[in-house]
C-alpha cells in the first residue's frame, strides 16, 4: 500500500511541476514606450531556381553493380529449434520452409552450425 501511495504522489508531483514548467508566467510590470514608425519601400525583382543543385552525380549505384554475396539457402522439413548462440538455449523453432542463410558456419561433433536469418534478427541452427 505504501508503495502504491509513494507512486501516486510522485505522480502528482510531476504532473505539477510539467503544468508549472508549461504555465505562461504572470507579468504585473507595465511599460510605454511610444517609437517613432518608420516606413521603407523596398524596390527589386525576385528570382526562385527550379532545380536544386546536385551535390553527387545520380545515381550513385545503377542497377546490376550492388554486390551480392550469393548463399546457400536452407531447407528446412521438420520443425527445427534455433538458438542465439551455438550450443546455447532453444530459442524458438522453425516450421518447414526455406531460410536464407547468413554464410557463417561453425563445424562441431554433433554436426554444423549455421547461421540463418530469423524474425527475430540471426539465429543458429544445427544441421547433422
Amino acid at each position: 500500500m505504501k508503495k502504491i501511495i509513494t507512486i501516486a504522489a510522485a505522480l502528482g508531483l510531476m504532473a505539477s511541476m510539467g503544468t508549472a514548467a508549461f504555465a505562461d508566467s504572470a507579468s504585473t510590470t507595465s511599460t510605454t514606450n511610444s517609437t517613432p514608425s518608420i516606413t521603407t519601400s523596398v524596390t527589386g525583382s525576385s528570382e526562385t531556381v527550379a532545380e536544386p543543385t546536385k551535390l553527387v552525380p545520380e545515381p550513385i549505384i545503377s542497377a546490376g553493380e550492388e554486390v551480392t554475396t550469393p548463399t546457400v539457402p536452407l531447407i528446412l522439413t521438420v520443425n527445427t529449434p534455433f538458438y542465439f548462440e551455438p550450443g546455447g538455449k532453444v530459442a524458438s523453432v522453425l516450421a518447414p520452409q526455406v531460410v536464407d542463410t547468413t554464410g557463417n558456419r561453425v563445424g562441431s561433433l554433433l554436426g554444423e552450425w549455421v547461421e540463418v536469418y530469423t524474425w527475430l534478427g540471426t539465429a543458429w541452427i544445427l544441421v547433422k
